[in-house]
């Protein structure tokens, strides 16, 4: 019986790796591993997401598979959740091996959802955008809007913002 090792990045390892590479870095090197998947987007099994409602909020499944690895994210959005001491959103993440079905990879991933929706939005603005873009427009204040502004700033320079 072989036994596999699963690797597990918890809050704490999330923080360390944002404080050492940086938030702006992150997101520009997740812009690269996001137009490569876009690149391959046929070979993606896309399954929809599975929601449950309910008068609290949200909770969300999103499975997806590349047949080589199987991938899901657990993310809830329960806006009533700051008033009684909780994050508005929490989310967690398995990768598996598809060739055996065994996780390979587990996540806390609340941050790296933050990460990963600038660098989809960061992704977009540079194929839109005119090249030599310095200035944006950011319509919003919310907790979303600094990794925004980071990541437009990796992806196209911006060095303004209003």
């Amino acid at each position: 019986l072989r036994m596999t090792k699963v690797e597990f990045v918890d809050v704490a390892g999330m923080a360390r790796w944002i404080q050492r590479d940086g938030v702006e870095n992150i997101i520009g090197g997740m812009i690269e591993y996001l137009e490569s998947d876009f690149k391959r987007w046929e070979r993606f099994d896309k399954i929809p997401r599975v929601a449950s409602h309910t008068p609290f909020g949200v909770i969300e499944l999103m499975p997806t598979s590349d047949m080589e690895t199987y991938s899901f994210k657990y993310v809830n959005g329960h806006p009533s959740n700051p008033a009684r001491g909780f994050q508005t959103v929490t989310a967690f993440g398995v990768l598996a091996d598809v060739d055996n079905g065994y996780p390979v990879f587990m996540a806390e991933m609340t941050l790296l959802t933050a990460l990963r929706t600038a660098a989809a939005s960061a992704m977009v603005g540079r194929k839109l955008a005119r090249p030599d873009s310095k200035h944006m427009a950011l319509i919003g204040a919310g907790s979303q809007s600094e990794f925004q502004s980071l990541g437009f700033r990796a992806a196209l320079g911006i060095e303004k913002l209003s």
